[in-house]
């Protein structure tokens, strides 16, 4: 149980900063996306909100479970 909370934490404390960022170095493919889908993915301050969490909600899981596998290997190492 602690390590689960830990690893949310961690995964949230990390994932969201990291998920700005991304989201931030996405805005010129997004630009040349809006083209093809008719979709306002990104205005000229950065993308859309909906962009932003979309990918808080892809790297926030994915970081949590890559810290529990990484938490796990080293609890069968020792």
């Amino acid at each position: 149980m602690k390590r689960n909370l830990l690893c949310g934490t961690l995964a949230v404390v990390v994932g969201f900063p990291l998920g700005w960022i991304a989201a931030m170095m996405m805005t010129p493919v997004l630009w040349r996306l809006e083209g093809i889908f008719h979709v306002e993915l990104a205005g000229h301050s950065g993308p859309s909100d909906w962009v932003f969490y979309l990918v808080w909600a892809v790297i926030v899981p994915g970081l949590f479970v890559l810290f529990r596998v990484m938490v796990f290997r080293r609890s069968s190492l020792s």
